[in-house]
C-alpha cells in the first residue's frame, strides 16, 4: 500500500465537487438483487458516502464492493463509472483486473494437482518440469517445493510483473523465467536459502504456472477456466482478455485519472486475472465456509482449511498460507490478499471467526487510497460484533 494512504475523510468545495460531478457518477442508476440499496445498513450507508468522496478525490473513476456476513453475501454496492466517456456505470457484472489477487485464486488450481495426486505438496518441484528448470546456484534447489513456492518461502526472486502492452505477442512462460518479461533482465531463481525466510515472489507463482502445464499438458488460462471457474459457478473469470470479457470491462485509469490501456500478462497465475465482483465474492464465500456442495469436487474443506494456515517461516515483512496472505492492517489480522496493477487496484479481507469479509475493486492506479478507508470502515463493524475497542 502507499505511503501516502490516509483514512481522513477530506472534503471538496463545492465548485470543485460540481466540476468533477460531470465526469463522475454517484452510484449506479440500476441494481441486481444483491445491490438494493440497504438504507437501514449503516455501513451500506457509510460506505455509498466514503465512496463518492474517495473516487472523487483520489481520481478513480469507480468501485465495486461486497461486503459478506456469516459466510455469506450480504450486499453489493457499486459506485461510479465503468468507463468515463461512455458513461457506463460499474455494476455487479463489470469486469475488473485484479493484480496480485491472482495468486491466491491461482493457488486453487495448483492445489487440485495436488488432490489429483499429480504433484506432491513437499517433493522438489525441479523433478516435474522439462521445459525449463532453476539454475543451478549456491542454494539447493532441490529444496524448492510447491509448499514453499505458495507461502513465499521457497527462496525465489522476483517480486513482481508490470505486464506487456497490448498488441504485442506474448512471450512464452521459459522467456519470462529467464527474464525476457522484466525491464532489469532480472530471472527466476535462487536468492535464499529454501525454507529458511519469507521473501514475496511472483517469481515462485509463475514457476508453478510451468508446473500446471507440464503436469496437465494444458494451456493455464483452459484449465483453471475449466476446472476451477465453471465448477464454482464462476462464469465472469478468466485469465484472457477475450471479447466477451472485453465487452463489460472497466477501463483502467492511472494516477492523473486518464484511461490507459490493458497490460497483458504471461505471468497469468501471478496478476492477471480478470473477475466481477460477483463473482470473487462467491470465492470468497467459500473461502470463509467451504461448502462441499458448492465446491462441486474443485477441492475439498480441508485443503481449503490447510491454504488458510500458517506455513512458517514469517517474517516482519510478511505471513503466508497457501496463497492466502495474513494481513495486519489496523491490528486485525485477515487472511485474504491485495493486488495492483497499472490501472488497477483490489482488496480481499475475510476474518473467518467472525465469518466475515469485503471485497473492494478499482479501477484506476490510485484506488488503494480509496479500498483502505472503506476496509476501515468494514472494521468498525466487525470489531463492533467482536466487542472489541474499534481504536485497536
Amino acid at each position: 500500500m502507499k505511503n501516502n494512504i490516509c483514512s481522513k475523510t477530506c472534503f471538496f468545495s463545492a465548485c470543485i465537487i460540481v466540476f468533477y460531478g460531470i465526469m463522475f457518477s454517484c452510484s449506479t442508476a440500476s441494481f441486481s438483487q444483491n445491490e438494493i440499496p440497504y438504507k437501514k445498513d449503516s455501513l451500506y450507508v457509510e460506505i455509498e458516502k466514503l465512496g463518492h468522496e474517495l473516487t472523487l478525490k483520489n481520481k478513480v473513476p469507480g468501485v465495486a464492493v461486497a461486503v459478506i456476513r456469516d459466510g455469506k453475501i450480504a450486499w453489493l454496492q457499486s459506485i461510479g463509472y465503468a468507463d468515463l466517456a461512455g458513461k457506463k456505470p460499474v455494476t455487479s457484472e463489470t469486469i475488473f483486473n485484479i493484480g496480485s489477487i491472482s495468486k491466491l485464486i491461482s493457488a486453487w488450481g495448483f492445489m487440485q494437482l495436488t488432490e489429483k495426486d499429480l504433484v506432491k505438496l513437499d517433493d522438489p518441484v525441479d523433478q516435474y518440469l522439462t521445459r525449463w528448470h532453476l539454475p543451478e546456484s549456491e542454494f539447493d534447489r532441490s529444496k524448492v517445493t510447491l509448499r514453499r513456492i505458495l507461502s513465499h518461502t521457497a527462496g525465489l526472486s522476483v517480486h513482481g510483473y508490470g505486464g506487456s502492452d497490448q498488441g504485442i505477442p506474448l512471450l512464452s512462460l521459459e522467456e519470462s523465467l529467464n527474464g525476457k518479461t522484466k525491464r532489469n533482465g532480472e530471472t527466476v531463481h535462487l536468492i535464499s536459502e529454501p525454507g529458511t525466510k519469507w521473501n514475496y515472489s511472483g517469481g515462485g507463482y509463475t514457476l508453478a504456472q510451468l508446473l500446471l502445464e507440464e503436469k496437465t499438458n494444458q494451456n493455464f488460462s483452459t484449465y483453471m477456466t475449466n476446472n476451477i471457474f465453471l465448477p464454482l459457478g464462476m462464469k465472469h473469470t478468466s485469465y484472457e482478455w477475450t471479447t466477451e470479457m472485453m465487452a463489460t470491462a472497466a477501463t483502467a485509469y492511472d494516477e492523473q485519472g486518464e484511461p490507459i490501456k490493458n497490460r497483458i500478462f504471461t505471468e497469468k497465475a501471478a496478476a492477471g486475472l480478470q473477475t466481477t465482483i460477483k463473482d470473487l465474492a462467491h470465492f470468497a464465500e467459500l473461502s470463509i465456509i467451504p461448502d462441499s456442495n458448492q465446491l462441486n469436487k474443485v477441492l475439498k474443506p480441508k485443503t481449503i482449511k490447510l491454504m488458510e494456515t500458517p506455513v512458517h517461516p514469517s517474517s516482519e515483512e510478511g505471513e503466508s498460507g497457501l496463497g492466502y496472505r495474513f494481513m495486519n492492517y489496523e491490528g486485525f489480522r485477515t487472511i485474504g490478499h491485495t493486488g495492483e496493477n497499472a490501472g488497477w487496484s483490489a482488496a480481499m479481507f475475510l476474518d473467518r471467526p467472525t465469518k466475515s469479509g469485503i471485497i473492494i475493486l478499482c479501477n484506476g492506479s490510485n484506488g488503494d487510497q480509496v479500498w483502505f478507508p472503506i476496509y476501515q470502515s468494514w472494521l468498525k463493524t466487525v470489531r463492533q460484533k467482536m466487542n472489541l475497542p474499534s481504536n485497536l
